[in-house]
């Protein structure tokens, strides 16, 4: 969707600051491509914090997104943006709004749970869960990974407040795994989601929220949809990395 689309149908949410900062970008489409968040704030005379929320207001991810959108609508006049580069974009947006994030609340959670417990509820997203568990070796935190359905009560009898838990969803609204998820909070269990979209009923149950992007690439060779999971394993990874700086602060390394 083009980004007049997303201004008309989030319009309800946007103020007179939202308003004049699309004015500045409509109007200089081609510069702001290359802008920081930080250019951009300076030329709007508003702070990076605003520019942020305007972003997320048009429900993108974040700044990295929305440049990814301007790339994409300035070269259409041009010539087609491949898939192969449709999908870098996306990528190098998500690592920019990667950078800008504070995942400190996040690491201190997963340092501070005696047990870690991590689902997929996919084929994709159990491979992350099990990349996950693999990566915080590095960190010597434990996870327990598992596949739902009977393990489900299994896992609910062993739970308590000291444990965490971590979900990985696409669209966060898998019945089963929604009432696991509540039966685990009401034993005090806190959650991390790990999911697509950034209104979904997953991350409204959790107290932690972490966002992947996927890309959906349009294809003629057959009717099924190829999208894009890399990013899942962007993240993690980033999750890790953080975690380990974490550690050589608290350990004076």
């Amino acid at each position: 969707m083009r980004l007049e689309e997303l201004m008309n149908q989030y319009s309800d949410r946007l103020s007179e600051t939202d308003l004049y900062i699309w004015d500045y970008v409509e109007k200089h489409k081609k510069q702001c491509e290359n802008m920081t968040i930080e250019q951009l704030a300076a030329k709007c005379s508003v702070s990076r914090t605003t520019i942020l929320r305007f972003t997320k207001k048009l429900s993108l991810k974040g700044f990295g997104e929305f440049k990814v959108h301007l790339k994409m609508e300035n070269d259409d006049g041009k010539q087609q943006v491949s898939k192969a580069v449709q999908v870098c974009m996306s990528y190098e947006a998500m690592m920019q709004d990667m950078i800008q994030q504070d995942f400190r609340e996040i690491i201190e959670a997963i340092y501070q749970a005696e047990r870690v417990f991590v689902y997929g509820t996919g084929m994709v997203q159990r491979t992350v869960a099990k990349e996950m568990k693999r990566l915080f070796y590095h960190g010597r935190k434990n996870f327990f990974d598992f596949n739902g359905g009977d393990e489900f009560k299994a896992i609910l009898k062993e739970l308590n407040g000291r444990d965490l838990l971590i979900i990985i969803s696409v669209s966060g609204e898998r019945p089963s795994m929604l009432d696991f998820v509540k039966r685990a909070k009401i034993k005090n269990v806190p959650v991390i989601s790990m999911t697509e979209r950034l209104k979904n009923p997953l991350a409204e149950l959790s107290d932690y929220n972490l966002y992947i992007s996927t890309t959906l690439v349009e294809q003629k060779l057959s009717h099924v949809e190829y999208k894009s999971m890399t990013s899942y394993f962007m993240l993690i990874e980033m999750l890790i990395l953080r975690y380990l700086e974490y550690l050589e602060g608290k350990e004076g390394i």
